[in-house]
Formats: structure tokens, C-alpha cells, sequence
């Protein structure tokens, strides 16, 4: 089983590769991804929150690996990295809906299309009760400019 992901988390839609460990076997099992963790104007009862909540089945405050960055467009951006960003973790019904109207939203366009603008990927994340998760994460689809673009939020 990897790290720190629950077998009884309810992950679905996105098929991803999981091993699961019995004694002295390795088998690998498919889960389906069915949350998206999001950070400040999609959050519940921010600027962009009307874009998911026809979609929202449960949200759960939560956090994740990167680094968060201020833009001056008006919206932020995260990019991989060893800081903490907290948000919050939504499930979603009618995910591969949901996941199309995010990723216009969002500006993507598939797995390194040119001119994405967000990059959709796929990351552990804990939630507020210590459970480990898989869910969907936008991150910055040019990361090395971000430096030049924003400020880094603490």
C-alpha cells in the first residue's frame, strides 16, 4: 500500500495505480479519484466557490505539499514543493463534470498541452482528521516563472 494512503479512503473516477501489500505478495488495485483539493477563491464562500458547489458532496479542511504564491491577476498559484498549503478538500458527485468545468476554470487543457495555464494533477493530501488522501490539485503550469510572477504567501 502506499504511504500514508487509507484502503478505505473513497477515492474514485481517476484510475490510479495503488499497490497493496498482503503478506510477502504485492498486488496492485485501482482507485478512483473523486476529490479535488482547493486553495483560496475556490474555497467555500470565496470569489470562485459558485464554479463548484453544484458539484460539492462533502468538504473537509486539509492540506498539502507546495509552495502558495499572491499573482498579480487576482488569483493564486501553487507550484511543487516542501512548504505547506492549506485549503480544503472537496468530494465531488458527477466528477468527470465537475472536473471539466474546473479545468476551464482553470485553463487546462490536458497533460502538458501548450498554453496551460494550470497544471491538473494528482496528490496526496491530509485531511483535517489525519487521514491520507489522493484527490486532484490545479498547480501552475510554468512553475520556474512564478518567482518573477508572485510572492510567496506564508
Amino acid at each position: 500500500m502506499q504511504a500514508g494512503v487509507s484502503r478505505a479512503s473513497k477515492c474514485r473516477k481517476k484510475k490510479v495505480w495503488v499497490p497493496c501489500q498482503t503478506p510477502r505478495i504485492v498486488r496492485w488495485h485501482v482507485m478512483e479519484i473523486t476529490r479535488v483539493f482547493v486553495y483560496v477563491t475556490l474555497m467555500a464562500g470565496l470569489s470562485n466557490y459558485y464554479v463548484i458547489k453544484p458539484f460539492v458532496k462533502s468538504i473537509c479542511a486539509g492540506k498539502t505539499r507546495g509552495i502558495l504564491y499572491d499573482l498579480p491577476y487576482g488569483y493564486p498559484a501553487v507550484k511543487p514543493g516542501q512548504g505547506v498549503v492549506h485549503g480544503e478538500v472537496i468530494e465531488l458527485q458527477d466528477v468527470a463534470e465537475a472536473l471539466q468545468v474546473l479545468d476551464n476554470l482553470e485553463g487546462y487543457n490536458g497533460p502538458g498541452a501548450p498554453g496551460n495555464l494550470y497544471e491538473r494533477v494528482v496528490q496526496e493530501v491530509e485531511l483535517a482528521g489525519g487521514e491520507r488522501v489522493l484527490a486532484y490539485l490545479y498547480i501552475w503550469g510554468r512553475p520556474a516563472a512564478l518567482e518573477e510572477l508572485g510572492t510567496v504567501v506564508p
